[in-house]
């Protein structure tokens, strides 16, 4: 093997004193980026995060055609006059799931769109792109799968509007429907739809941009079409998982830390989490300081992932960190993926004390009852953690999870793989190292650490 990028991480230190500056949402500047191509004007985006994740769809956008220009590093101008093709190489599609969402506004441009089948992303369970595709179909278009490659086409009337019921609120889903309705002829409503942040903020480009669009109770999207969408300039939210991410960090080592200019909307659900289990938290026009409970350990917890407003699954990982180090028994229960507890082996060959279960291990609704789905777990703490050398896994929470475990544990942690953790996180040896962490990059190879 080839010697690459490793995370050295020596551990059992409080990380104690220290600031990090939060970046711009991954999870919103991805969507942005492709729902330029909806309009031939200018689209300029502010506090873009410096993460893999939107290189990869800027990439997506300059190969189909679109200008891609850069005011500062966080600062995106971003211009589609010039998108010529409708077809998205296979390895693009490889590389992350954001290709799908770039299919209506294809569909809008050229009458037709090519798009791989295999798409890349966390590997987290199944994830497959069927309500998308039959989202599409409802809205009109003609769908054909042939060795891989789907052939996605429309009439000349184009997309119209259709009254569509998701089987589940998923995130994605719904950007992509939102997205292709908004140039749609006629009225598109989309029930049972997903309400994450995230994706209030994509309506709210949009709106900029000339959409119509309201939202009502119950999960519910309207959208009229219109002709044509304008440009428009816009800033992306703070990334609500890196903050919590940071925050699990300094919390599992017993420390506090400041999140530099943090509003308390994105956080107001996990502060109520980490304030149950003991945890303090100040809010000031500094930000977010958030402290482990003086002189003694973090309570136990019985925790539930749910959709938006609820517990995100993306916070159950560093989430199980803390679990570790609580005093008593905690229960996690996770309701949207049905393969997201595979991580905890690593944490178990580490010291940890967590054993998995098929059962539903709370009052949630869950997709997976009774389907034998590893999905709930019991986390017995304290537990003292000793360090050790892993590939990171594909699921980038679960990369953080280990990162934040290493930090915990005594002695030395060592995790190849790094690249994951870069698709969302920037700058993470420099922030941890902010907060009082001793964490460097090294050359190396694992096997021989």
């Amino acid at each position: 093997m080839s010697e690459e990028q490793l995370i050295r991480i020596n551990g059992g230190q409080k990380l104690s004193g220290g600031r990090v500056s939060i970046a711009g949402s991954s999870n919103q500047v991805t969507k942005c980026i492709i729902a330029s191509l909806l309009t031939n004007e200018h689209i300029v985006i502010k506090n873009a995060p410096a993460v893999n994740e939107r290189k990869i769809a800027e990439e997506l956008f300059a190969y189909l055609g679109g200008r891609v220009e850069y005011h500062d590093e966080h600062t995106i101008r971003l211009c589609a006059n010039e998108v010529m093709n409708n077809s998205i190489s296979k390895e693009i599609c490889k590389k992350n799931r954001i290709s799908i969402l770039a299919v209506g506004p294809l569909l809008h441009r050229f009458g037709k769109a090519k798009i791989y089948a295999a798409l890349g992303g966390d590997k987290i369970g199944k994830r497959p792109v069927d309500f998308h595709i039959k989202g599409l179909q409802e809205m009109g278009a003609q769908v054909e799968l042939d060795d891989n490659l789907y052939h996605i086409s429309v009439d000349e009337e184009g997309l119209r509007g259709a009254h569509i019921e998701l089987p589940f609120p998923s995130v994605m889903t719904t950007e992509n429907l939102i997205i292709a309705a908004t140039l749609a002829k006629g009225r598109t409503i989309i029930e049972n739809a997903a309400i994450e942040p995230e994706v209030i903020e994509l309506v709210k480009m949009l709106q900029k941009m000339g959409a119509d669009i309201t939202m009502n109770s119950n999960r519910t999207y309207i959208i009229q079409g219109v002709d044509k969408l304008k440009g428009c300039e816009l800033r992306i939210m703070p990334d609500r998982n890196q903050a919590v991410s940071f925050a699990c960090a300094a919390l599992a080592t017993g420390g506090n830390v400041l999140l530099e200019k943090i509003p308390h909307d994105p956080l107001y659900s996990f502060l109520n989490y980490i304030q149950r289990m003991g945890a303090e938290f100040r809010v000031n026009s500094e930000g977010i300081f958030i402290s482990s409970p003086k002189g003694k350990r973090l309570k136990h917890s019985h925790i539930e992932v749910e959709v938006h407003p609820g517990f995100m699954t993306d916070w159950q990982q560093p989430f199980m960190v803390l679990f570790t180090q609580a005093d008593g028994i905690s229960i996690l229960h996770e309701t949207i993926f049905e393969d997201r507890l595979g991580y905890t082996r690593y944490l178990n060959s580490m010291g940890a004390n967590i054993n998995l279960f098929s059962t539903c291990l709370g009052e949630a609704p869950c997709r997976f009852k009774h389907k034998n789905h590893t999905h709930s777990a019991i986390i017995h703490g304290p537990t003292s953690l000793k360090g050790g050398n892993f590939r990171m896994p594909t699921d980038i929470r679960a990369g953080m999870c280990l990162v934040i475990a290493g930090l915990v544990a005594s002695g030395t942690t060592v995790l190849s793989n790094i690249q994951e953790l870069q698709r969302k996180y920037d700058n993470i040896v420099e922030k941890l190292t902010q907060m009082g962490a001793d964490v460097s990059i090294i050359q190396g190879e694992l096997s021989k650490i």
